[in-house]
């Protein structure tokens, strides 16, 4: 099932995610929660509402570009079946010495990086460059404010490094959407321009 709203003649910003079950949500919000009760108040916490999995960030989207891209995705997309991935381990980017990013990685099948590799090539053939780092799905839950004290980043990094490997929650990839990202002074807001659904 495809789903595309109407949209002005501008330049936007947009970004291809795999959006969260509602449980895998809950179960995320508890683990920042007992982060929340370990750490300063020197990360800001990714709101609930916005987690998802970033496939691809497209920056500057043509507003043109909504309707080739869906058209030309649906036709190779929409033939894959559902999966299950596996939400599990914290980390942090780049290093536990200087930590800036606070993230929940992400256990995928092979289907998952082939996704990944069809929205790049598609998006290549209509002009938006290939990501230069490798392919590494994950959730960002929280970023390390620039007033971070030296004391403050050395807390952060043994804090994560110290949490057990564990599984979080289970989620099953049902689809595909591309979001459009407009900022805002709190916090960014997300709205759903089209999605493609994966066969059950």
């Amino acid at each position: 099932m495809i789903f595309m709203r109407e949209m002005d003649n501008k330049t936007i910003r947009a970004f291809f995610a795999i959006p969260i079950s509602a449980d895998c949500r809950h179960e995320i919000d508890m683990v920042v929660s007992s982060l929340k009760n370990e750490l300063t108040p020197c990360i800001r916490w990714v709101d609930v509402k916005n987690l998802h999995i970033t496939l691809k960030f497209l920056g500057e989207f043509k507003q043109s570009d909504v309707a080739p891209i869906m058209n030309r995705l649906e036709a190779n997309l929409s033939k894959i079946n559902q999966f299950e991935i596996i939400f599990q381990n914290l980390g942090v980017f780049p290093n536990e010495w200087n930590p800036r990013v606070v993230w929940i990685g992400i256990t995928f099948p092979h289907n998952l990086k082939q996704l990944f590799e069809e929205i790049e090539k598609t998006g290549f053939t209509l002009g938006y460059p290939k990501e230069e780092r490798g392919f590494s799905p994950h959730i960002t839950i929280g970023r390390v404010k620039k007033a971070a004290q030296n004391q403050d980043l050395i807390r952060i990094g043994k804090v994560i490094q110290n949490r057990m490997p564990y599984e979080i929650c289970k989620s099953q990839v049902k689809g595909i959407t591309l979001f459009q990202s407009r900022l805002s002074p709190s916090g960014p807001l997300y709205s759903e321009l089209f999605s493609i659904g994966f066969k059950e």
